[in-house]
Parts: structure tokens; sequence; C-alpha cells
């Protein structure tokens, strides 16, 4: 293990100029004139780094071209979702420090670079309500929609009811005490109708530490703090084809661990 720090391919991270070259011939063959242009560095320093990185087989030239090998185009991929992943780890710091990631799997957080296009929503002192009303927002602008929540906000009840009576489609993931309380404060007989339309579909996972909304045109990530207290001041928000598609996957893997509610078993007060 510690010889593969001495490996030439591992010495490319020392150079910025090698990093940005690979990068940009992900993009396709080009000749020296463009990368000049392109990088900013003269033209015997970019050929300069060209023979280097031909010399280990991620690049080679044909006529006038600089081009990726197969080889260099599968570890220019690999440089480039490194390259994301220190953007979203750098740009928001404070939201990766202060919280506990545990409930995210290991497959998605390798591929946290797919959140880059995000943004940080914040509470203030001038603004205790920030975050709370940007998730009304994301919700009231729905069609279709996918949640997780291990959080219970009144609020919240009347948005999810709103798009339901206009013919949104819900996936919900609640814990029991979030689904017992919600169930307080709806009328039965119009949460039973959405279900039976097959719009509305419940499922209950009790030991849900993150909150995930996902729709067609955005998605929001909340979690934890390591003392076990939701922070409630703090949203990453996307609209980023590739950070819904994270979202989609990381509510299907959180399916994975829920149940269905079966309605039958809810113990419906007669109204």
């Amino acid at each position: 293990m510690v010889d593969s720090f001495d490996s030439p391919y591992i010495q490319i991270f020392r150079s910025e100029l090698k990093l940005n070259l690979l990068i940009s011939l992900l993009e396709g063959g080009k000749e020296l004139g463009d990368l000049r242009n392109e990088l900013g560095s003269s033209g015997s320093t970019i050929i300069h780094a060209l023979q280097d990185l031909e010399s280990i087989r991620l690049t080679h030239k044909d006529d006038k071209t600089y081009q990726l090998t197969s080889m260099g185009k599968v570890f220019s991929i690999f440089l480039k979702e490194a390259d994301s992943m220190m953007t979203v780890l750098e740009d928001f710091q404070e939201f990766w420090l202060r919280h506990d990631v545990e409930a995210i799997p290991f497959n998605l957080l390798k591929r946290v670079g797919e959140l880059e296009d995000s943004y940080l929503v914040r509470d203030s002192r001038t603004d205790l309500a920030k975050v709370h009303m940007t998730f009304q927002q994301i919700l009231l602008t729905s069609t279709r929609l996918k949640g997780a929540s291990p959080i219970f906000h009144p609020d919240y009840i009347g948005a999810f009811q709103q798009l339901l009576s206009k013919g949104a489609s819900v996936d919900l993931i609640l814990t029991g005490d979030v689904l017992s309380r919600t169930m307080t404060l709806v009328d039965p007989q119009e949460i039973l109708s959405y279900v039976q339309e097959e719009r509305l579909r419940v499922y209950i996972m009790d030991d849900l530490r993150l909150a995930l909304t996902v729709t067609e045109n955005s998605f929001s990530l909340g979690l934890f703090t390591y003392n076990g207290a939701y922070d409630y001041s703090m949203d990453l928000i996307s609209n980023s084809e590739k950070a819904i598609n994270w979202g989609e996957e990381l509510f299907g893997r959180l399916l994975e661990n829920a149940e269905l509610l079966d309605w039958g078993q809810i113990p419906f007060e007669d109204t």
C-alpha cells in the first residue's frame, strides 16, 4: 500500500496542469493551440506535460491531435469524479462537518460529487424560517414527490394535502411517531381516497436518520447532528438532474428497509 503512493499515477495529483489536461481531453481530441487557449499555459509547458502523460500511456498524439488512451479515459473519469467530490466537500464544509452521514449508504457517499450543483440554505438571526419556507416552496411547486421524514411539522400536512388535491403523486417514508401525529390532524377518508387512487403511498421506517425530498425538479437533504438531534437550521438543496437522480437512488435504498403501510391496520375514528 505504501508503494502505491510512489505510483506515477498518484504523482499526477501534484500537477494542476496534468489534471486539467486529462479532464479537458475527456471532451475529445484537441490540438496544441486549443489546449493552450483553454488552459492558459505556454505551448512548451503543455507539450512537456503531455509527454509525461504519454510515457505512462494515458495520452497519445495522432498527427496534430492529442487524445486519451483507453486507460487514460478511465483514469480521467475517475479524476473528474474526484474533482466534483472535492468541490462538494469544500463548498459545503459546514454541512458535512456538523452532521452525521452514517444514514447515507457507502456507495452514495462515494458519489457525493453528484451534488456539486447544490446550494446550502441556512436559517439566520434575521430569517429564522428560511429553511422551513424554502422547503414548503419545493413542496408546492411539485407534481411528483418522494420524501423521507423523521420530523413532524403541522405546516407540512397542509402542503401535502394541497399537492394531493391537485393530482400530485406522493410517496412518503415516515417514522411511526410522525405518522401517528399526522393522523390526528387529517381527514382519514380524504387520505384513504388518495391511497385508493394510488397517488399516496406511505412506508414506515422507525430508524430514519435523515430527511429527504426528491421531486421532478428539486432535491433537498437534511441530516442529524452528532448529538442525535435533527438539524432544522440547514438543508442542502439542488435543482440539477444529477442531484435529483442521486436523491432518487437514496430514496430507493431507504425503501429497502421500510415497510409499506397497511391502512387496514390503522384504527380510524368514525367521522
